[in-house]
């Protein structure tokens, strides 16, 4: 089967899960994630192969088989079981194996055929289940705090239909956490995988606005422009990035916030009340933004608190 439309999903994917690979092994429920080493594998039949194949390095532990599925395919479980029968054949293996899925959106799940074939008497029978993952099913708080690296898979958590001016401010802050967690180096490869995971989620985006999201001047938005237009501190990049912060909805507002809560939560247990009546009270939706970040980053929650405390820059 050819995938059409994938927009160089699959490659994008591998080359996150060679970059990342401990977070990609998080995220299908592998641990110890970081004593695998990851490779792309063709096996022999062309028409069959896996997007992935994570061997453990210490010879401990599941081989993974991983595939990306990005578009609709119904017979998806028969390809990843097929790629996984051939892989033990032709590599001579008999060790533990985990075959994984990725689902970038659950209509693609759905659509999918169990793995269920069976004679006409019903006495002979192979089925079989999958490590399934569906990453419309995290929110954005719950994929960074599983990794913070996994911030490029972050646009399958969001809604097709997000407004643009809304995404144009996600998109900017993806693009800081991504230029934060790797070197110089990494972040330019790790914002081209983003662009790409962009085009493939939202259809309606082209290559051009994509870029122009990710290394956007506020002060050069479709948003920012409408609100100098109403007298928004005129030139001033930071009244302007104030000014849409101000005019964006409470309920984005209210999510952000708990977001920030949640995330320290999912990382360290109990949260200061401090820290939730602080947060509860901030209404900069790119300082709620910093301390998102900074949430999946800070070692410990009293590093969090220092930086919550931290004058504005």
């Amino acid at each position: 089967m050819t995938k059409s439309g994938t927009r160089g999903s699959d490659e994008a994917f591998y080359r996150l899960a060679k970059t990342a690979t401990e977070a990609i092994l998080k995220l299908v429920g592998v641990a110890p994630a970081d004593q695998y080493r990851i490779h792309a594998d063709t096996l022999k039949s062309k028409r069959i192969s896996p997007d992935i194949v994570a061997i453990p390095a210490t010879g401990v532990g599941d081989i993974v088989i991983m595939e990306f599925q990005g578009y609709h395919d119904p017979y998806i479980r028969y390809r990843v079981a097929a790629a996984a029968v051939l892989y033990c054949i032709q590599e001579q293996r008999s060790s533990a194996l985990l075959p994984a899925i990725i689902f970038t959106e659950r209509s693609f799940r759905n659509t999918a055929l169990q793995l269920n074939i069976s004679d006409t008497t019903g006495h002979y029978r192979l089925c079989g289940e999958f490590r399934e993952i569906v990453l419309e099913d995290y929110t954005e708080g719950q994929l960074l705090a599983l990794d913070p690296r996994l911030v490029v898979l972050v646009p399958y958590t969001c809604p097709t239909n997000m407004d643009k001016n809304e995404l144009e401010l996600r998109v900017h802050g993806w693009g800081d956490l991504v230029r934060e967690l790797y070197p110089q180096e990494q972040s330019h490869a790790q914002v081209d995988l983003l662009a790409l995971f962009l085009l493939n989620r939202f259809r309606h985006l082209t290559r051009e606005e994509v870029v122009t999201m990710l290394n956007f001047d506020l002060a050069d938005t479709a948003a920012g422009q409408d609100l100098i237009k109403l007298g928004v501190k005129q030139g001033v990049k930071q009244g302007v990035k104030q000014g849409v912060q101000k005019g964006l909805a409470q309920g984005r507002l209210q999510k952000t916030r708990e977001d920030v809560v949640k995330i320290l939560e999912l990382r360290f247990g109990r949260v200061p009340q401090e820290v939730i009546d602080v947060t509860q009270e901030l209404a900069d939706l790119g300082r709620l933004n910093a301390l998102l970040n900074r949430a999946v980053l800070v070692r410990d929650i009293d590093e969090f608190v220092k930086a919550l405390h931290q004058p504005q820059g």
